[in-house]
């Protein structure tokens, strides 16, 4: 049974701008592609005269099988000549030798002979006969017999047998055909045209005019616009709804314009490739080295497995199409896909690209031999057997292509539409960017928290399943608003200070909450990717500052004036990803663990347990997709950090120190890295809980 208002929901989803732009990129995608796939190359002039010189090559846009009509009727000539004519026997009369009408009719089988059916053995095979001997016609028979009356014609030339046998032979016979390979050269530049290449050339020609251009454009973009349309419908089956964005569908679109068209380029200079190889090489060699299984990887290594899996059905379905609509060809592809999409997820280095590559050429080439084995018991296998060792090594080349491939188009994307990737991802953790060194020198106190943050997000987010590189990097630039004013935040204060102390309530909430949005512009000033700009203001979500409320309640008490919590609380958004949720407990916990002076492991779990549950009851969680258990887990690996940072250790014995002429630092010397007392002040312990 539909939910109530589940109609009006479907009704609005489709009346959506979202979903109809989505559509309208769809279909401008499937028109592209159906140009990209049909559109010609090569040119075939109409106008070629034997003797001329070549102006220019002409090479095959795909595969021809012209029909020799010259050579097809001279083999039909000669095969229905081979037809030998049938002559029915009376062999019952009384008369041994075969009377025919006219003796004239035998002239033109007299040296091939004849096939004899004898009429006493209807449905009998009819044999060979050549004993014209044995043959007289009427006037000899009468002459010789004298019985007039009774003679007739007993051999006689039967014309509907006869034809029949030769409307069996003519549907035996096979046209001659000429095949012309994709890409290969028909008339060099500078080559004296001969009739053969005008037969070539007509025969081409015929072929494309036969060819509904019109109809094969239709079909290619049909085609794809419902092979996408399907695979969308399944990508929103497993994103629970959500319609892709904007950029993810140009993205997506553009990558699947270039990988057609850098194919189609591929086969289409092939040949000439080939010729100039000291060895014989198939053209089936450089269809398996075609690196399509680049695309998913790009695919996954910027947006998810999941879009990569659909897109390598995507690529593995159009490929077969743009090599002649050969399905082999694109299970084959989809293998090599799937395996980038899955090698893709272990990607932490540029480097470890090319290691890829090789290890899709080494899946391509045991796909390549089961498809062969498999296919082996049809008249048409994948490819030619003594080809083997060529296709091998080829097939291992568009591996390595593919891991080049995708060294070379990342940047690119990265920089093109902002994504982040592992690899840039790993870039940004090296901690040589520019905000984070200017975060060293002025905010050393929301450094070390950073990065204390950064170790309990990403062991979190490893033991949910969740993206822990991601997490870790985000977290050491999720409090970079603090720059603006690192005095006012309590990790960068000393002891004793407070910037706070002669402030109206107000005003210090609204300082404390500028930290964010100070923080997205210094983010967009030096350009760092929207997923990192994103947790700037979800991991604080809509979390109250509960000490400036407090003191302004306090004084609401005097002035009988209303505080609006809405004034003392963040602007959100709440956290929108899984990872954006544990950097927000993580930033909760680590603050609130900071300052205590009893560590143990006891106590801190109980004050990992109560910041978790704080975070949830208040909801700030409710947007995440985190579930119950995925918090046990959250807290469980929280806890082990903490232990491990915080665990105890022995006391060493004072050593006294003999005077140095230095000057000594006092020992307070630490006061940015060190917490204040938890009992200082609630304040301080407040602001441990919001930094």
């Amino acid at each position: 049974m539909a939910k109530p208002g589940s109609q009006e929901r479907g009704t609005g989803f489709l009346k959506s701008h979202r979903f109809w732009e989505t559509v309208g990129l769809f279909l401008l995608f499937s028109i592209l592609v159906s140009i990209m796939m049909n559109v010609s190359w090569s040119k075939f002039p109409s106008d070629l005269q034997p003797g001329r010189i070549a102006a220019f090559e002409i090479r095959a846009d795909r595969d021809y099988e012209i029909v020799d009509q010259e050579a097809t009727e001279k083999l039909t000539n000669e095969k229905l000549e081979g037809v030998l004519p049938v002559f029915d026997w009376e062999d019952a009369a009384p008369f041994s030798r075969k009377i025919v009408e006219n003796k004239e009719v035998l002239n033109p089988w007299l040296k091939k002979g004849v096939l004899v059916r004898r009429l006493s053995e209807p449905g009998g095979e009819p044999s060979f006969f050549k004993a014209w001997d044995h043959v007289i016609s009427l006037e000899e028979a009468i002459k010789r017999y004298g019985i007039k009356k009774e003679l007739h014609p007993t051999f006689i030339f039967n014309p509907q047998e006869t034809e029949a046998r030769k409307q069996k032979v003519l549907q035996e016979i096979k046209a001659v055909v000429i095949k012309v390979q994709r890409g290969e050269s028909i008339i060099r530049l500078g080559d004296r045209i001969e009739p053969w290449h005008v037969k070539v050339i007509d025969g081409i020609q015929t072929e494309r005019s036969r060819t509904q251009l019109k109809a094969r454009w239709v079909g290619t973009f049909g085609l794809t616009f419902l092979m996408v349309s399907l695979l969308q419908l399944v990508g929103l089956a497993i994103t629970g709804g959500r319609l892709p964005g904007r950029r993810d569908l140009l993205f997506q679109g553009l990558l699947l314009l270039m990988f057609l068209g850098g194919a189609r380029l591929f086969l289409f200079f092939s040949a000439g490739i080939r010729d100039l190889l000291p060895f014989g090489v198939p053209l089936s060699a450089f269809y398996v080295a075609l690196p399509i299984a680049a695309a998913p990887m790009i695919v996954r290594l910027v947006l998810s497995a999941e879009k990569a899996l659909i897109f390598a059905f995507l690529m593995s379905i159009l490929s077969a199409l743009l090599l002649e609509n050969r399905f082999m060809y694109g299970l084959y592809f989809l293998v090599g896909g799937i395996t980038a999409v899955w090698l893709a997820g272990h990607v932490r280095s540029r480097a470890a690209l090319l290691k890829s590559g090789l290890q899709i050429g080494l899946l391509n080439v045991v796909s390549l031999v089961t498809l062969q084995l498999a296919n082996a018991s049809t008249p048409n296998t994948f490819f030619v057997v003594d080809d083997l060792p060529l296709l091998i090594a080829f097939a291992g080349l568009g591996g390595a292509l593919s891991g080049v491939v995708v060294m070379i188009l990342m940047p690119l994307f990265e920089t093109v539409f902002n994504y982040l990737t592992p690899i840039k991802l790993l870039e940004f953790g090296s901690l040589n960017h520019p905000v984070l060194r200017e975060m060293i020198v002025r905010a050393p106190g929301t450094y070390h928290h950073s990065h204390m943050v950064g170790t309990l997000a990403e062991a979190a987010c490893e033991g949910i399943g969740a993206d822990g590189l991601f997490a870790r990097v985000a977290s050491y630039f999720h409090d970079i608003g603090k720059l603006t004013k690192p005095p006012y935040f309590i990790e960068n204060q000393t002891i004793g200070e407070d910037r706070h102390f002669s402030l109206a309530p107000s005003m210090s909430a609204l300082i404390i909450t500028s930290h964010v949005k100070e923080g997205i512009e210094l983010a967009k000033k030096y350009k760092l990717p929207q997923r990192i700009i994103d947790i700037i203001p979800e991991h604080q979500g809509t979390k109250l500052i509960t000490y400036f409320y407090n003191k302004a309640k306090e004084a609401e008490k005097r002035s009988l004036q209303v505080v609006d919590e809405r004034h003392y609380r963040y602007l959100g958004p709440r956290p929108q990803t899984r990872e954006a949720g544990v950097i927000l407990l993580a930033d909760t916990v680590e603050a609130a663990t900071r300052a205590l002076k009893d560590r143990s492991a006891t106590r801190l779990e109980e004050v990992v347990r109560n910041m978790i549950n704080k975070n949830f009851i208040d909801g700030q969680l409710d947007e995440c997709d985190l579930t119950l258990k995925d918090l046990e887990v959250i807290g469980r690996s929280f806890v082990r950090i903490l232990v491990g940072i915080y665990h105890q250790r022995i006391e060493y014995p004072e050593i006294p120190v003999k005077e140095s002429p230095l000057s000594i630092v006092p020992s307070h010397v630490d006061k940015y890295t060190q917490p204040s007392p938890l009992n200082e002040n609630s304040f301080r312990e407040d602001q441990k809980g919001r930094s």
